[in-house]
């Protein structure tokens, strides 16, 4: 089905080229009614058309168009060709516009949104280095007595503006010409409800049901603290008939120190990887990203931080982060921190040109990498009590350090073999090469004053995809001009709340957590084959998609299911902690590339998991568990349905199926041939949590 821009696409060039008959006029009407980002797509559009008329009329002699840069304009070079002009083009060029004011001024809702007496903008473009050039379409003078005002466009802001502008600012502010956006909980999470039943709607699709409180409850603990519920947590929720009960359990989450932890582990895998690296204090990092997460910090806030951090990395936590990317002329620290902060693929630009975005050039890969030109990493050597021990390397801390070089450019080769030279730049911002500025924190400062929000799109995007398993672009991290996106006036209005509430994480996370589609169950339809972004189809969340746990929720929910069913305490202790690192990275293999690639080999199975877990103390533990399930409340049980209702709910958060109850009295009655109840149950009842751990439904976030 073709999108409402797609649509707009259509019908301006039919407009342009033949007209449009009274059906197509009146759809046309609506769709620029209510839509100001339409009605900006309509005026670019007629502006191009005329723009490619009027240069045919110019240069119909020129063999090849050149590149676009602010030093040297289109309207500076048309200056300087001949006066002579094609009638027929300058025809043209003037129908059409005048075409384009009719429509517009023909449509009375479009008041809000176009400036009287204004038909003609100058759209901008932004060339591969950043640098701004004005195309101005040619216009008729103004009548006498009437004054021409530009009209104001969405992301059509003037340098002057970008770096007047601070997080948070909207174009409808800018021009006190549209009423403030409420950016309150319930307002926001009534725009996502509201743009994803649209989504629906335009696609004919029919939303999944609402999920069941168990799922519900399970899916809510393993997105937000990374465990499935405890035995106690799940029978206090299914037992509560509150109409808040979800909402409530979102917030006591959200708030919890189990979601600090939880998001700590996430990034710090992400930002360092889970394999060990010299001159890494992961502890320190993550006790960083823990303190940030518990605090609330702003997010751009935290990025500043990791990207700015200078000093040891056993007292500064976030040097770490650049410590373990600054190989290889820090290309590594380079492609990460636009891959993270800001949802770019910028690996292929070390070498050349985008293969698949006009306009992204190489060049602005080694303008990024130039703000970490300055930065050095120093071992430090740990003080030692015996002097007859010498330092090393196993026993120093590492140090961040900033040394001005000599050489201010920083110069790479293209696919040419030529040699060019860059200085830092960012969204149009150039450091120059005398300047005394620190790069990193002119760095973070750009990223704070982006014209784009980057960094505020690019986590709404992960935290998106952090809760239903797939983004608005696939991948998450590949936001490029190139990405199509599912949702992208969700994605918009998502990065303004987030940037307007101050980059706070934890409402972000209660918006997406609050939705109406996180509430449906991950059961689709088997006849709906539009929604299923397995298959590379976008996702139209009408479902929460399934996806395997990582290996930290799947040591995690092995720990809480047991121990919470044997009635011990289920919190994590530093012991936990190290043990579960320790653990996981028998998974992990990183590779000797520029990027510091690693994988993870870890299929998911729980077989696998218990091998490398400590068989004894797992099995200890299980045996343990069964016997409280048995004895539950101090009276032994002597029916098996009864402990199999306890075992389903502690390890999958649902009630046993009736096929489950058949095999389990099957099981349950040949342990009792020639053996007393109270062993055949107890025996029953650990091989039943056995069967369920190593379950593919118990490995599952759905």
């Amino acid at each position: 089905m073709t999108s409402p821009r797609d649509e707009v696409i259509r019908l301006t060039n039919l407009q342009i080229e033949r007209g449009l008959d009274e059906s197509e006029h009146q759809r046309f009407n609506e769709l620029l009614r209510d839509n100001d980002e339409f009605v900006s797509l309509y005026v670019e559009l007629v502006a191009v058309h005329g723009q490619l008329l009027w240069g045919a009329g110019l240069a119909a002699d020129t063999a090849a168009c050149r590149s676009v840069s602010s030093k040297d304009s289109p309207m500076d070079r048309l200056r300087q060709r001949p006066r002579r002009r094609s009638p027929v083009a300058v025809a043209a060029t003037l129908l059409m516009l005048l075409c384009g004011w009719v429509i517009l001024s023909g449509l009375p809702s479009l008041s809000d949104a176009v400036v009287e007496d204004a038909p003609y903008i100058p759209p901008s473009h932004i060339d591969a280095d950043n640098n701004i050039a004005v195309i101005q379409v040619p216009q008729p003078p103004p009548e006498s007595g009437t004054e021409l005002r530009p009209l104001v466009l969405d992301n059509l802001r003037s340098p002057q503006e970008d770096g007047d502008r601070t997080p948070g600012d909207s174009v409808a502010e800018a021009t006190n010409s549209a009423p403030p956006i409420d950016f309150s909980d319930a307002a926001v999470v009534d725009r996502i409800d509201r743009l994803i039943a649209d989504s629906w709607q335009q696609h004919e699709l029919t939303p999944s049901p609402t999920a069941s409180d168990q799922e519900w409850i399970r899916r809510a603990c393993l997105s937000i603290v990374g465990r499935i519920p405890t035995l106690q947590e799940s029978t206090a929720f299914l037992a509560s008939d509150s109409p808040r009960k979800r909402q409530q359990l979102i917030d006591d989450l959200i708030e919890s120190t189990e979601r600090s932890s939880h998001l700590a582990v996430v990034w710090a895998n992400m930002l360092i990887g889970r394999t060990e690296r010299r001159g890494v204090n992961r502890s320190k990092l993550f006790e960083f990203l823990l303190d940030e997460f518990q605090q609330n910090a702003p997010w751009i806030d935290t990025v500043g931080e990791l990207i700015t951090a200078s000093g040891r990395n056993d007292r500064n936590g976030a040097t770490n982060f650049l410590l373990a990317h600054l190989n290889n002329e820090a290309t590594p620290a380079t492609a990460v921190t636009a891959r993270l902060f800001l949802g770019e693929q910028m690996s292929c630009l070390q070498c050349h040109d985008h293969p698949f975005a006009r306009g992204i050039a190489q060049s602005r890969y080694w303008a990024l990498n130039a703000f970490f030109k300055d930065t050095d990493r120093v071992t430090v050597p740990v003080a030692m009590t015996d002097s007859a021990v010498r330092p090393s390397l196993q026993n120093a801390a590492w140090k961040l350090v900033d040394r001005r070089r000599e050489e201010r450019m920083t110069f790479f080769e293209n696919r040419a073999g030529r040699q060019q030279a860059v200085l830092p730049a960012y969204d149009g911002h150039i450091i120059p090469a005398d300047s005394d500025v620190d790069r990193r924190e002119e760095l973070a400062r750009l990223l704070a004053a982006d014209s784009e929000s980057k960094v505020a799109k690019a986590m709404v995007n992960r935290m998106w995809a952090h809760f239903f398993g797939y983004g608005f672009t696939n991948p998450i991290d590949d936001m490029g001009p190139h990405s199509v996106l599912s949702h992208p006036e969700l994605l918009d209005s998502l990065t303004d709340a987030f940037v307007a509430s101050g980059y706070d994480l934890q409402r972000l996370m209660r918006w997406v957590a609050s939705s109406q589609a996180w509430q449906l169950s991950s059961e689709g339809d088997l006849e709906n084959t539009i929604d299923c972004p397995e298959h590379g189809l976008m996702p139209l969340f009408s479902r929460v998609y399934v996806r395997r746990m990582t290996p930290e929720q799947v040591y995690e929910s092995i720990r809480v299911a047991v121990r919470s069913v044997g009635q011990l305490p289920a919190t994590a202790t530093e012991i936990t902690s190290k043990h579960r690192r320790e653990w996981v990275r028998q998974f992990a293999r990183a590779y000797e590339t520029d990027e510091n690639d690693e994988a993870i080999d870890f299929d998911g199975t729980i077989a696998q998991a218990m091998v490398m877990m400590n068989g004894g103390e797992v099995d200890d533990a299980i045996r343990q568990a069964s016997r409280a399930i048995v004895e539950h409340g101090g009276t032994p049980v002597t029916s098996g349905t009864q402990a199999l209702e306890r075992v389903a709910l502690a390890m999958l958060t649902r009630q046993p199926t009736s096929d489950e109850e058949r095999v389990f009295r099957r099981h349950y009655r040949q342990r009792a041939q020639g053996s007393r109840a109270a062993v055949a149950i107890p025996t029953a009842v650990e091989d039943m949590m056995w069967a369920y751990l190593n379950s593919s439904e118990f490995v599952l976030v759905h």
